[in-house]
C-alpha cells in the first residue's frame, strides 16, 4: 500500500471517528435535554461562580432543569422557546397533551416538546411567534419571558413607574411593556445598571433565578386558594358499558357518577335500570353517584306528571325509595322538553322531592338550560329551583342545535360567557355546575352555506374527520375553537371540540367560581382531553 493511499485511509478513519463522535454528542445533548431530569442530589462542574447556584439545585432536584450534557448546567447558555416553556409546564406540575390538533405548524407531534407547548398553549400562557408558528427553536427574549409570566399571574400590569427607571424602556416592545412592568413590580425579573436587556436571550441561570420565583409565588397563593380537590367533576353514562365507562372515569378527573337509571313513566312507578355492578364499582374506587332522572324529552309525559299531585307524589316516593336502598349521594334531574305550563309544577316537584331527601343527607341536582327567553327554557324558573335545589347544572351547549338550518358551533366561547352571565343573575356560582360538550356536530351544507343535515359525533370521530381532511383546521379567534371543512360528495363543515377550546370553556367556570363541571359526556372524549382537564385543574391549584 503507496504511503499516499496510507495516509488517505487514515484521513477518513479519523473523519468517520470525529463524525460518530459528533453525532454521538448531538444525541446524547438532545435527548439528555429532552429526558425528565433525575430527582438526585447532582451537582454540576459548571455552577461554583454562578449567582444561581442555588436555584439551579433545587430546580435540578425537583426535576424541572436538566443540565445540558452529564455533569454540566451551562448556565451562560441561552434558553430556546421550546426549552423555557417544557421548564416552565414542570414548575406549575402541568403534563404534557399529545394534542389531537397542532396549534402551530412548526411544531410537529414527533418532537420531544411538542406536549409541552400544547399543554401551554391550551392554557393561554404561551401564543407563537405569528398565529400560526412558535419557532421552539429560537432563544426566547426577556421581554417574551416577561410577557409568559404576566400570563400566569393574571395581571393585567401597574403604572409605568416600574419600568420607567430602566434606561432602555424606549427598546421595550408596546406588547410587552404591560408585562415587564408587571413582572418587575412584583419581583420576578429586574434589571443590569438601570437595564431590562428586553431583547437579550434568557439564560439558563436567569431561568433558574425567575422559575424558582415563580414556584415560591405559586406555593404562597396555592395555600390562599381554596383547593379544587373536592370540586364537583360529574360524568354521566351514556352510549358506554358499564366497563367502558368505568375506564373511561379512571382516565379523568370525574369523582361523581351520574348512570342514566331512573325515567318518568305514566304510573309514576319509576323505570328502574340501576346496575349493581357500577354500584360496587363505585363505592371501591370512592366515587359518589348521582343517579340521573329523566324524562325522554316526552313533553306529554312530563306535563301528566307533574300536574297530578297524585303521580307526583308517587314519582318522589319512588325516587326517594330508590335512593335509600341503593344508597346514592344523589340525583340529577334532566328533564327537557318541559312546558311552559309546567312551571310552578315544576319548582313544586324539586322542593317536594328535596323535601323528601332531607333526612337521608342526599344531594339533588337539576339542569337547566341557558335562559335566551325560549320556549325551550320556559318552565325553569331559576331562581326558585335553585332556591329548592342543592344544585343547578347549566348546560353549555346546544348554541346551534342539531334541527338548525344555520350550522354552527356547539358551544362557542362568547356564546358560554354570556349564557353564565346571565345565569348568575338568579343562580349564586357555589350552587352551579356548568356542563360542557364533549360531543359536536358534523353539518352537511348546501351550496348557499345552510344546513341540510347534521350528526352528532365523538371528539375520536372529529378528529378522524380531521385527520383524512385535505384542509388543515383554522383557529378562530372570536370564538376561541377551530374550524375545518372537507367534502365527499357534499360539503362538510365541523366546529372542533379539542384541548385549547375546551380548556377556554373549562376557565370560564374556575373564575366564575362554580362549584364544579359536568361532561356530557366522558364517551365522547379523545384521550388527549383528559390531560388537558387536569392541567386546568393543576393550574388553578397553583392560585393562578
Amino acid at each position: 500500500m503507496s504511503s499516499k493511499r496510507s495516509r488517505w485511509l487514515t484521513r477518513l478513519t479519523l473523519s468517520a471517528t470525529a463524525a460518530i463522535t459528533i453525532f454521538t454528542i448531538f444525541t446524547t445533548f438532545t435527548s439528555y435535554l429532552a429526558a425528565p431530569a433525575a430527582a438526585s442530589g447532582a451537582t454540576f462542574q459548571d455552577i461554583a461562580h454562578s449567582y444561581a447556584y442555588q436555584s439551579i439545585i433545587s430546580l435540578h432536584a425537583k426535576g424541572i432543569l436538566n443540565g445540558t450534557q452529564p455533569g454540566y448546567f451551562s448556565p451562560k447558555k441561552a434558553v430556546t422557546r421550546a426549552e423555557w416553556v417544557t421548564a416552565l409546564d414542570r414548575t406549575l406540575g402541568l403534563e404534557p397533551v399529545q394534542a389531537a390538533v397542532t396549534s402551530y405548524r412548526d411544531v410537529a407531534k414527533k418532537t420531544w416538546y411538542y406536549g409541552w407547548i400544547e399543554a401551554a398553549s391550551q392554557l393561554n400562557i404561551v401564543q407563537g411567534g405569528t398565529s400560526a408558528t412558535f419557532q421552539p427553536n429560537s432563544p426566547i427574549t426577556r421581554q417574551e419571558a416577561a410577557l409568559m409570566i404576566a400570563r400566569l399571574i393574571r395581571s393585567s400590569g401597574r403604572s409605568g413607574d416600574a419600568t420607567s427607571s430602566f434606561t432602555d424602556t424606549d427598546e421595550i416592545a408596546d406588547w410587552a411593556l404591560d408585562a415587564v412592568t408587571t413582572v418587575n413590580s412584583y419581583g420576578f425579573m429586574k434589571g443590569e445598571s438601570n437595564y431590562f436587556h428586553p431583547a437579550s436571550s434568557l439564560t439558563r441561570e436567569e431561568t433558574a433565578v425567575l422559575l424558582e420565583r415563580l414556584l415560591a409565588y405559586s406555593t404562597k397563593h396555592a395555600n390562599q386558594t381554596a383547593s379544587t380537590a373536592s370540586s364537583i367533576r360529574i360524568g354521566w353514562q351514556y352510549d358506554q358499558t358499564v366497563q367502558q365507562f368505568e375506564n373511561t372515569v379512571l382516565q379523568s378527573n370525574i369523582n361523581t357518577l351520574s348512570p342514566r337509571w331512573f325515567f318518568l313513566n305514566e304510573t309514576g312507578i319509576i323505570s328502574d335500570y340501576t346496575n349493581s355492578s357500577l354500584l360496587a364499582w363505585s363505592k371501591q374506587h370512592h366515587k359518589n353517584i348521582w343517579a340521573m332522572v329523566g324524562n325522554r324529552s316526552n313533553l306529554a309525559l312530563t306535563h301528566q306528571i307533574l300536574s297530578s299531585e297524585v303521580l307526583r307524589n308517587t314519582t318522589i316516593t319512588q325516587l326517594a325509595n330508590a335512593v335509600s336502598v341503593y344508597g346514592l349521594n344523589g340525583l340529577v334531574i334532566d328533564f327537557e322538553n318541559v312546558d311552559g305550563q309546567d312551571r310552578a309544577n315544576l319548582t313544586l316537584f324539586v322542593q317536594q322531592l328535596k323535601a323528601k331527601l332531607k333526612s337521608q343527607n342526599t344531594v339533588l341536582a337539576i339542569c337547566v338550560s341557558p335562559d335566551y327567553g325560549t320556549d325551550w327554557t320556559a318552565a325553569f324558573d331559576y331562581k326558585q329551583l335553585g332556591a329548592a335545589a342543592d344544585y343547578l347544572i347549566l348546560m353549555g351547549y346546544d348554541e346551534h342545535w342539531g334541527g338548525s338550518s344555520i350550522p354552527g358551533s356547539v358551544s362557542s366561547l362568547p356564546w358560554l360567557r354570556e349564557s353564565v352571565r346571565r345565569f348568575v343573575q338568579t343562580t349564586h356560582p357555589e350552587k352551579a355546575i356548568l356542563a360542557l360538550p364533549l360531543f359536536t356536530r358534523n353539518w352537511t351544507l348546501n351550496a348557499s352555506g345552510h344546513s341540510i343535515a347534521s350528526s352528532d359525533i365523538s371528539l375520536d370521530q372529529q378528529n378522524q374527520l380531521v385527520s383524512r381532511s385535505v384542509s388543515k383546521p383554522i383557529w378562530n379567534e372570536d370564538i376561541q375553537q377551530y374550524t375545518v371543512s372537507y367534502k365527499d360528495t357534499q360539503l362538510h363543515k365541523l366546529w372542533l371540540e379539542e384541548g385549547r377550546s375546551f380548556t377556554r370553556k373549562y376557565r370560564l367556570g374556575q373564575d366564575a367560581g362554580f362549584a364544579g363541571f359536568a361532561y356530557w359526556y366522558p364517551g365522547g372524549a379523545s384521550s388527549d382531553l383528559w390531560s388537558s382537564v387536569k392541567n386546568a385543574d393543576r393550574f388553578i391549584q397553583r392560585g393562578l
